[in-house]
């Protein structure tokens, strides 16, 4: 044995090559890193209401809670990448999990809502680097083909009802805790996963000849930060706004500046020949556009659901067959379409999606959740199939050691589809229901006794999404008024709603045929390729 293998053993680390020890510990630990930072992404939304109640919080301050955590995850995840492929995943796993753990004990015991915005983005950073080390982790734990498929495929599973089992946690929880406890929880399961990893993950491999790329990442980090940040504030500053517009125009030219670099870097953080290989443009699109519909409509499902006057935890529970049904499919489709190219079986699961996504429209007045059931189970079984083939298709356009920069780069994809989304079928959303509450407003006898300001709050709440609920906030006087504005509620968020699937649906639609093309010329190109005679 050479000294540089037996120096690379003696310290924990895998030789060249070489399957690291316990492959079955690292997945458990990657599957648990994973559906914890997917968990709190998602978990947040059943306890605005408590957050704002204890804090007297405004509408704002309530969005960075949000916004906090999703913005920093979609900014540094490349970053992350790079310094895990360089300096080790494992070290950069083990940081996460600390930087994670520890926020989440901070915010238990935040003062104000502020301070709980702050502690988000130091969350969302410690997830980042979760995020960017997973998959690379598992490339190296299964080197084997078909052993990493049945990992990615479990890997994808795991995620994908993490996303969707937030409401349903978040609501269990509220109820029976309080808020503070959506985060206390992560406590004692990330100390005992820091533990773990230190004492029992194996080191990967790491790239010591590739450098950092210091300017690279400052680049494509402010650019997608201002691009994403642009994106979730759109929804309530407006496109026009002075503050959106300079957010785009800084993200464009931030992002074409680091693009611009990176054919200049002697050390570069994106490798550009990857998106050169065939492939890489269908799948990126594929990888932003399952976000932007039916994982982004999903919030407003749940807005939806809430507004009618279901508990947060009965809400959850009714968006269980997504969850359900991404589980089944990413765990099987790794063994059912191990043969399938990657072009063609991402073509059809979003365009699986996207006819869930169709499904979910239409809701009349007398239709009841139960009506969304075929929707939300035909979409969940595409995105279950669409993240396990999308996880592992990440893993083709890079070489083992890059792995964690070719992974990232879609997930950061995902995470700016996810973004996106939001803000594009939340404006359809509050554009609809707002024109649609003034209208029937104006339709209720006697409306012209109720105050301007008053109308205005109905108005404005019906839409933000309030539902029906927003009757309770009537004065007592305009009583009889009641089952009229309920109706006028009713009809403006049904409205609302069936315009956010149509919207989705289009944008899927989209997304399937410009994808389907992009696959179809870079086969074309291959075949032309593999066509021409070789040079003696």
């Amino acid at each position: 044995m050479s000294s540089t293998a037996t120096t690379a053993t003696a310290r924990g680390s895998t030789p060249a090559g070489a399957a690291p020890r316990r492959p079955g510990l690292v997945l458990f630990m990657v599957c648990v890193a994973i559906f914890m930072l997917m968990l709190d992404a998602m978990v947040v939304s059943a306890a605005l209401a408590d957050i704002r109640a204890d804090f007297d919080a405004s509408i704002d301050g309530l969005q960075w809670v949000v916004d906090a955590y999703s913005i920093p995850l979609a900014g540094v995840l490349l970053t992350f990448a790079t310094l895990g492929d360089r300096y080790g995943r494992k070290r950069i796993h083990t940081v996460g999990m600390a930087v994670f753990t520890a926020s989440s004990l901070a915010m238990t015991m935040a003062g104000s809502i502020v301070q709980l915005d702050v502690l988000r983005v130091v969350q969302g950073i410690g997830a980042a680097m979760l995020f960017a080390t997973a998959l690379p982790l598992l490339a190296a734990a299964f080197p084997e083909a078909g052993a990493r498929a049945k990992a990615i495929g479990v890997y994808g599973a795991v995620m994908a009802s993490a996303t969707v089992l937030g409401p349903v946690v978040g609501g269990a929880l509220v109820t029976q805790f309080g808020w503070r406890s959506i985060f206390l929880i992560n406590v004692p399961i990330g100390i005992a996963m820091v533990v773990l990893a230190a004492r029992k993950m194996p080191e990967t491999e790491s790239a010591q000849s590739h450098r950092a790329d210091w300017l690279g990442s400052l680049l494509l980090t402010g650019g997608l930060v201002a691009a994403v940040f642009a994106m979730t504030r759109s929804h309530a500053l407006g496109w026009t706004s002075g503050t959106v517009i300079t957010l785009i125009v800084a993200g464009v030219l931030l992002l074409a500046a680091f693009l611009f670099w990176q054919t200049r870097a002697s050390h570069p953080l994106f490798d550009i020949s990857m998106a050169k290989k065939p492939g890489f443009t269908g799948t990126a699109i594929v990888s932003a556009a399952h976000m932007a519909t039916l994982m982004a409509s999903s919030t407003y499902l749940a807005l939806f659901l809430l507004g009618q006057g279901y508990t947060p935890l009965e809400m959850g529970l009714r968006l269980m067959p997504i969850s359900a049904c991404a589980m089944v499919a990413a765990a099987v489709t790794p063994i059912l379409a191990k043969r399938v190219p990657f072009g063609i079986g991402l073509t059809v699961t979003m365009a699986v999606v996207t006819v869930g996504m169709w499904l979910l429209g239409n809701y009349g007045h007398d239709d009841s959740w139960t009506h969304f059931l075929p929707g939300m189970i035909v979409g969940g079984l595409g995105i279950g199939a669409l993240t396990s083939m999308n996880q592992a298709a990440s893993l083709t356009f890079a070489s083992q050691e890059n792995a964690g920069m070719s992974s990232a780069t879609f997930a950061t994809l995902r995470q700016v589809g996810m973004a996106m989304g939001i803000a594009a079928l939340g404006a359809m959303f509050t554009h609809v229901a707002t024109d649609k509450a003034e209208s029937g407003l104006a339709a209720v006898p006697g409306i012209g006794t109720v105050p301007q300001d008053l109308q205005g709050q109905f108005v404005d709440l019906v839409g933000s999404g309030a539902g029906h609920e927003v009757v309770e906030a009537v004065p007592s006087q305009f009583a009889d008024a009641v089952p009229a504005l309920t109706r006028v509620a009713d009809s403006a968020s049904i409205d609302a709603l069936n315009s956010v699937a149509n919207l989705g649906t289009i944008i899927g639609a989209v997304s399937v045929v410009i994808a389907a093309t992009a696959f179809a010329i870079d086969r074309r190109r291959v075949s032309r390729r593999q066509s021409q005679p070789t040079a003696p």
